[in-house]
C-alpha cells in the first residue's frame, strides 16, 4: 500500500499512499513553510484519524515549533486512538501490557508533558512506561535521563 518514490521519504509501513504523500509532503516542508506542513499532516488526520503516524508527525511538528498546547492535544487523541484500536483502557495508568504503538503514544505524551513543565505528569508517564517496556524497547531510558 505505502509506495515510496523517493530515497528521502520516510517509510511509515502498510499505510495508503494518499496519507503517506501528505505525510512525506509536511516533512519536506516542515523547516521552510511550518504552517503548510501543518496543513498536510492534519488533512492526513481528517482523512484517516486511524492512521497512528499522522498523529506522531503533527506532535513532532507541533513540538518543534514549540506549540506545547497543541502537542499535549494531538498527543491525548493519539493516546485515544492507540488504545481504541487495541480494545484497553483509556486511562493508561490502568494498563496491565500495552502495544508497541500504545507504548509510543506514552512516550509522545511524557515528552510533550517534561516540555510543558508538567513534571508530575510526565515522572508518572516515565514510571507507567519502565513498567510496561522493562527492555527498554521504547528509549524510555533517555527520556527518564532527559527528566532528572
Amino acid at each position: 500500500m505505502n509506495t515510496t518514490t523517493d530515497e528521502n521519504d520516510i517509510f511509515f509501513g502498510d499505510i495508503p499512499p494518499e496519507i503517506n504523500a501528505l505525510l512525506q509532503q509536511g516533512i519536506a516542508v516542515h523547516a521552510s513553510d511550518p504552517r503548510l506542513a501543518e496543513n498536510h499532516f492534519r488533512e492526513a488526520l481528517a482523512r484517516r484519524p486511524d492512521i497512528l503516524c499522522s498523529y506522531r508527525c503533527l506532535v513532532k511538528h507541533y513540538n518543534r515549533q514549540r506549540q506545547f498546547d497543541n502537542a499535549i492535544t494531538t498527543v491525548r487523541a493519539w493516546l485515544a486512538e492507540a488504545v481504541r484500536q487495541a480494545g484497553s483502557p483509556a486511562d493508561w495508568r490502568e494498563w496491565q501490557d500495552a502495544s508497541s504503538a500504545m507504548l509510543g503514544a506514552l512516550k509522545a505524551f511524557a515528552f510533550v508533558e517534561l516540555r510543558r513543565g508538567c513534571e508530575e505528569e510526565a515522572q508518572a508517564a516515565i514510571a507507567r512506561l519502565q513498567q510496561l517496556d522493562p527492555e527498554d524497547g521504547t528509549g524510555v531510558s533517555v527520556l527518564a535521563a532527559l527528566a532528572h
